[in-house]
């Protein structure tokens, strides 16, 4: 049996896959939460496990101390090519593990040209050409962040839900939707780049705040969940 693991900013996302990598489960757990899983996890034959984590080595530990005894552990490690996608950051291996999971599962995908979106704690836009390789992307604070930071930063400014408007007339509203637009606007203008480029363009969403952003993005998209799982389940047939 398998364990797929995608330790992020907030949250692990999980999934257990059978030897015949069906899937058996998926399911998500809060980083202040690990402590939880390990009755849960002991509890199954795992014999491999291989993950991303962008948590640090703390979440590393405790993820490791859930897993039953003589379960293999592997953290992905980014590296100049794996899967068939070539890696062109500077240098490859300080590529977030998770933004690297994700652009090896977009390697799946149609052969256009692909944005790869996770919009989490964090907003990654990444670039993958038609023949799979990555060339560059780039990171923002995520939608609950940036609202935060507003709160956090100024004094009338807080974190209450608005509601989006194309021209807000309250406080809550023009915070809510001053952070849509500031997500949205560089998705956008990474489509546009990569269009005077290639024939094709496809733009990917994934990340808790997908649905959202993708409600107001004014170009076609499509939204996979847990694209970094569906990544991690290609390297674990390699």
């Amino acid at each position: 049996m398998k364990l797929l693991l995608d330790a992020g900013n907030t949250r692990l996302k999980w999934r257990r896959l059978a030897d015949d990598d069906s899937l058996l489960e998926e399911n998500s757990t809060l980083l202040a939460d690990l402590g939880g899983l390990s009755a849960l996890w002991q509890a199954w034959p795992f014999t491999y496990a291989l993950g991303c984590n962008v948590a640090g080595e703390a979440v590393a530990a405790a993820i490791a101390a859930a897993l039953p005894s003589g379960c293999d552990l592997t953290w992905l490690v980014p590296t100049a090519e794996m899967a068939g996608v070539k890696n062109s950051y500077l240098p490859p291996h300080r590529l977030g593990a998770d933004r690297w999971a994700a652009l090896i599962a977009a390697a799946a995908y149609p052969q256009s040209a692909r944005i790869i979106v996770c919009a989490g704690t964090a907003l990654t836009i990444d670039a993958l050409t038609p023949d799979n390789r990555f060339l560059g992307g780039t990171i923002s604070p995520g939608f609950s962040l940036m609202r935060a930071s507003l709160a956090e930063s100024t004094a009338l400014l807080t974190a209450e839900h608005g509601e989006y408007h194309p021209l807000p007339r309250q406080t809550e509203d023009a915070i809510h939707s001053g952070c849509i637009n500031a997500l949205t606007a560089p998705i956008a203008r990474m489509v546009t780049h990569l269009e005077a480029q290639f024939d094709a363009v496809t733009v990917i969403l994934t990340g808790g705040d997908a649905r959202l952003i993708g409600s107001h993005l004014p170009v076609s998209h499509r939204i996979v969940d847990n694209l970094a799982l569906d990544g991690l389940a290609r390297i674990s047939r390699l």
